[in-house]
């Protein structure tokens, strides 16, 4: 049998897997329904509250629409005032979209003052995370009422103490983000805050658009040759690149990476230049640019094929007779020349065309393949000018011509059953700022000699030093641990307070291919990731106090081993120290800031 098939169900219980995706501008839900013996199929949500109809595209919009005391009023499907008539009834109603954009890490901020612009649009009483929780409140409720309406057997009792959530972010999102993302997802009822770490796991866009592809295309199984995934989606274009192994089993084989250029900026670009060229017309209010460039989206962006075509966008508040030809209006439609709309797709092009270039210079594993996935890869135009550009060694295909937009939502569920990434490679290094005992006769320390600290022994120390634990581009097992020795030392006054190990865990995003051994050096590349803490209440009980030989010092160490699994989707740590000779492990908690 061929190692791709799926093997049937082996657990003894029946379980419910949901897959939610949900994006920059479109959301969509993929589950599975395991039953014991039964081969796992996946399926995808295809009619959501307040839709009239069942879609084959299985999206709904990513907004949620708020009074003005904060109350959700509309979300999803509901957002659409021509199909919900009591929100269009609504006053002063507040739409937010793209809010995903706020829970970005800090180094991927768009700059683009346009997105910012939209970014402020926000309920002064609502955080990105509680409306990303109400999104996905609306998403799940679908789901629950869509599996129920689809099989009429099935019993909700029988799956709602066994459902597992699987939640896909972009490729640049980090444990904050997913920290974050699992808050969300506890609001919002999806699990108890007690079960959340064992029923919410999280999976790269990237990764999961592999494996919707390994689905839709089985001949990559037999693929040598490397495989670059493009994720065009609405905010973000992740890029992953992946080889197969000899289990049958796929690696990554470069850092993914992850850029603002989704299909929003092009829109954003068309609305810019619409606002300019209609700035002193009858045609120029932020309600008619805002529909104009609304119609430019839905209608005009996708069927784009070329410079030589110009388009023609409908203005909302004229007949189809209405002509005005000093704004280019005709048949109550604005023309935009065709070289005009290109260039509202040339800086994301040229972007997306640098990283399919960079992946397969870094890689070392020749790339052929470069699928694309993402509702933005429906554009004619985008897969065009990639394929035109990218004629000799690398074909660009797209992975499928109907559904690309629901790609991660369907290989996200995929990732649960088939999981076939087995490696991954750090996109950055990896340490803990440490004190290093102080040698005058080194000119690094004579340097920082005014930084000393006496530690509980009496001893002097240099604070800022970085210890690596994982260096950036390292490939990556699921099963591999990186650890590193410490110790801490404590005054008795420290000891009578100590309940907890904590140790920060920084991350080094320079340039370089090393980490400086100083913070102090790059201090702008240096970023706090998250505290790990580790509760050390027996420890405490067993350790004794020292004396320092050359000083009458009382202190007390504690020798400990800091663990971490960098290989899987999600950071998982250890701390480990000694009792009576025998190894204590004791799982941390990685803490977050907010």
């Amino acid at each position: 049998m061929a190692t791709h098939e799926r093997q049937p169900y082996s657990g003894k219980e029946r379980k419910l897997v949901i897959a939610i995706d949900v994006g920059t501008t479109f959301s969509g839900v993929s589950y599975t329904l395991l039953d014991p013996g039964l081969v796992p199929q996946i399926q995808p949500v295809t009619q959501f509250v307040g839709q009239r109809e069942p879609r084959g595209d299985s999206k709904v919009p990513s907004i949620v629409c708020y009074s003005q005391d904060g109350t959700v009023v509309a979300a999803g499907a509901e957002t659409d005032p021509e199909t919900n008539d009591a929100l269009a009834e609504m006053d002063d109603v507040i739409t937010v979209e793209w809010f995903k954009l706020h829970l970005r890490p800090p180094h991927l901020a768009p700059s683009q003052e346009f997105v910012l612009q939209k970014l402020r649009s926000f309920p002064k009483n609502k955080t990105p995370v509680q409306v990303f929780g109400d999104l996905l409140r609306y998403l799940f409720q679908s789901t629950k009422k869509y599996i129920m309406d689809s099989d009429s057997d099935l019993s909700w009792d029988s799956v709602e103490t066994n459902m597992y959530f699987v939640l896909s972010h972009p490729n640049g999102w980090e444990g904050k983000q997913q920290s974050q993302m699992r808050k969300a997802a506890i609001a919002a009822g999806l699990v108890d805050k007690s079960e959340a770490s064992e029923r919410i796991s999280f999976v790269s866009e990237g990764e999961a658009s592999l494996h919707f592809c390994l689905k839709k295309h089985p001949n990559l199984h037999n693929e040598r040759d490397g495989i670059l995934i493009v994720d065009c989606g609405g905010g973000t274009i992740d890029v992953s690149a992946y080889a197969q192994t000899i289990k049958g089993r796929f690696k990554e084989i470069t850092p993914p990476a992850c850029i603002f250029q989704g299909s929003i900026f092009v829109t954003c670009r068309a609305k810019e230049y619409l606002k300019q060229k209609l700035r002193n017309s009858k045609y120029g209010s932020e309600d008619e640019i805002e529909a104009l460039s609304s119609t430019f989206d839905k209608v005009n962006k996708c069927t784009f094929n070329g410079p030589t075509t110009p388009c023609y966008v409908r203005v909302r508040s004229r007949g189809l007779k209405y002509n005005d030809p000093e704004f280019d209006i005709q048949s109550g439609r604005t023309k935009i020349v065709g070289t005009q709309v290109a260039s509202f797709f040339e800086p994301a092009l040229q972007d997306i065309i640098r990283l399919i270039n960079r992946q397969c210079s870094v890689s070392t594993v020749t790339i052929k393949t470069v699928l694309l996935v993402g509702g933005f890869a429906r554009s004619n135009y985008l897969f065009s000018r990639l394929s035109s550009h990218f004629i000799h060694g690398v074909s660009i295909i797209r992975a499928d011509t109907i559904h690309l937009n629901k790609a991660v939502a369907d290989g996200a569920v995929s990732y649960y059953l088939d999981h076939y990434v087995t490696s991954r490679v750090s996109k950055y290094s990896y340490g803990i700022s440490v004190n290093v005992l102080f040698n005058p006769t080194d000119p690094e320390h004579a340097r920082r000699e005014n930084t000393k600290l006496m530690g509980a022994d009496g001893k002097y120390r240099i604070p800022g030093a970085f210890d690596t634990i994982l260096k950036k581009d390292t490939e990556v097992s699921e099963e591999t641990r990186f650890r590193k020795s410490y110790k801490r030392l404590f005054t008795l006054e420290e000891f009578f307070h100590w309940t907890e190990s904590t140790t920060s865990l920084q991350c080094y995003r320079g340039e370089a291919e090393s980490p400086p051994e100083w913070i102090d050096l790059e201090p702008d590349s240096f970023h706090h990731t998250c505290v790990i803490k580790a509760d050390v209440t027996n420890v405490k009980k067993r350790l004794s106090p020292r004396y320092d030989g050359d000083t009458i010092h009382l202190y007390f160490q504690f020798d400990h081993d800091v663990e971490m699994l960098f290989g899987l989707t999600e950071l998982k740590t250890y701390d480990t120290w000694k009792e009576n000779g025998r190894e204590k492990r004791s799982e941390a908690v990685v803490v977050y800031d907010d």
